[in-house]
């Protein structure tokens, strides 16, 4: 249903804010100037998907690509270990929880927001990026398709199909044209409106009835 992701994120309570691009932030993230930030955010478990994203950050064997993953959870000694073992921690950051007032500076602060996760049923993390400008690229599954609409990509689950994606992504600071007027469909104004407009569907279909 096009309702999924508006009745989803109304009923979060999220409170979308845009971010700036902070680049005293990004140095603090171990990222030189030609570095991409590849962004996770999130609970670490193993439905997440994130060694994934390790995997996909090995085959694409780019050393301007980094991972910065905000969250904590149960798998987290799991994805240091697969970092380890692929040779990756220089290149892989594990930030913990990050408080929600300074998320949206990392959000606009990192070069695109991934989601390996296909068993997602709120794309608030996906608005949150959106609402930052960020580049996503998500797993192409029916729940990410549907928030993302014309902004992003979405690709294969796999970590091949990532790296492509992470290869061919624009220079530093490119930010994507379409997901800040695609957040805007999350406002909470633009939720009420559809809220509304549900419910009075249902109600001419009751009174037909």
């Amino acid at each position: 249903s096009t309702l999924f992701p508006y009745t989803t994120l109304f009923r979060s309570g999220c409170h979308l804010q845009s971010g700036s691009r902070n680049d005293r932030l990004r140095r603090r993230l171990g990222a030189k100037p030609n570095d991409r930030i590849v962004l996770s955010v999130g609970r670490l478990a193993r439905e997440k998907n994130l060694e994934l994203l390790l995997g996909a950050l090995a085959i694409a064997s780019d050393e301007t690509l980094r991972l910065v993953v905000a969250g904590e959870g149960p798998h987290k000694d799991e994805l240091v270990r697969c970092a380890r073992s692929l040779g990756l921690l220089e290149r892989v950051r594990f930030l913990g929880v990050v408080e929600q007032e300074k998320l949206p500076d990392l959000y606009a602060s990192a070069d695109v927001f991934a989601m390996p996760s296909t068993t997602e049923t709120q794309g608030i993390v996906l608005a949150e990026a959106l609402a930052a400008g960020t580049r996503v690229i998500a797993a192409d599954v029916p729940a990410n398709r549907e928030v993302l609409g014309i902004a992003g990509r979405t690709v294969a689950a796999t970590p091949e199909a990532f790296a492509e994606a992470f290869r061919a992504l624009p220079s530093v600071g490119v930010p994507d044209p379409k997901a800040r007027e695609r957040a805007l469909g999350f406002a909470v104004e633009g939720q009420i409106d559809r809220m509304e407009a549900l419910y009075e569907s249902l109600l001419r279909q009751s009174r037909i009835a």
